[in-house]
């Protein structure tokens, strides 16, 4: 991810969507990132199936479907320059995303939800609360920022908050079961 914003694609990271740049020259920069997103929400997927006390398994199943989209989402190009909508490839992409970020947003919030209330997971509680409220409300703003022309321009940031934020959810999690395991 970090790879593609420092390219030249000639993409703008406050204004271009993400997925931009899975259409041109450095599209398999594009497909390794959605990838290796894929391969650590399978990783995590497993890892907390196995976890004890048990998580819910909509957590499990929501981690999961965010995979079988991550894996499919770059077999199916983005519309550029207007609609994300125009072409039928451009709509499955766009149903991609949402299905990702939906199903992030989901497995997120039943986690926190989950772990409150346990004491090894006390220490990172304020971030598993906060975190898919920030998810939840950059996705809104990726929604509005689709119709809105004032926000259009900021479409990006919007974009790319709800990326840094379930990455930091990933992390958090994946550290602390490390933590809690080991």
């Amino acid at each position: 991810m970090i790879t593609l914003h420092v390219l030249p694609t000639g993409y703008n990271p406050r204004s271009d969507a993400v997925s931009d740049y899975g259409v041109g020259r450095y599209r398999a920069w594009f497909w390794a990132q959605a990838v290796a997103g894929g391969v650590a929400g399978l990783a995590l997927a497993i890892a907390l199936a196995e976890t004890t006390p048990s998580i819910p398994t909509e957590v499990v199943v929501a981690l999961l479907i965010s995979v079988v989209a991550r894996f499919l989402i770059p077999l199916f190009p983005t519309d550029q320059n207007g609609s994300r909508f125009q072409t039928v490839p451009g709509t499955i992409h766009m149903i991609l995303a949402i299905v990702i970020f939906a199903s992030l947003i989901i497995a997120a919030s039943k986690f926190g939800s989950a772990v409150e209330h346990e004491a090894a997971w006390h220490s990172v509680k304020g971030w598993l609360t906060a975190l898919p409220w920030v998810m939840t409300g950059a996705a809104i703003g990726i929604l509005l920022a689709l119709r809105a022309p004032l926000l259009k321009r900021k479409f990006g940031l919007i974009e790319r908050l709800l990326y840094v934020s379930s990455i930091a959810w990933f992390l958090i999690v994946s550290i602390e079961l490390a933590r809690i395991a080991g």
